[in-house]
């Protein structure tokens, strides 16, 4: 991977405070059609104090076409911060890696709130 990061990073930006989303667990994981359509799990990480995890896979590893979830813990971060009655406990996001784009750079944003989020392809 050039640069030498991993192939799929992801952010959290809290947009109830302008600031970033630090300590969300985030798992990724890949569907297994093979295996009943079950989710495979694929990497752990934590968001540093950037609100980043940019080492959820080591750079050489390497992506093969299918479809994946990144699933952010945020019940763990509003219960952190001391925000009670939140909307969303976790937040989901399934994508796909299309065959013959397995070489790209997926980067995975999410822009939270207590009541609302978003999110799109970073780069």
């Amino acid at each position: 991977m050039a640069g030498g990061r991993s192939p799929i990073t992801c952010h959290v930006l809290d947009s109830s405070c302008g600031k970033p989303g630090n300590n969300v667990p985030v798992k990724l994981e890949m569907l297994n059609p093979a295996a009943n359509n079950a989710w495979a799990s694929v990497a752990y990480g934590l968001t540093d104090a950037d609100g980043r995890v940019g080492t959820l896979l080591d750079p050489s590893h390497q992506l093969v076409a299918g479809i994946y979830r990144m699933t952010f813990q945020t019940a763990e971060y509003w219960a952190a911060k001391g925000v009670t009655g939140f909307f969303y406990p976790y937040v989901q996001i399934i994508f796909e890696v299309v065959a013959g784009a397995e070489k790209q750079h997926y980067h995975i944003p999410l822009l939270l709130s207590p009541y609302s989020y978003t999110t799109y392809r970073g780069s």
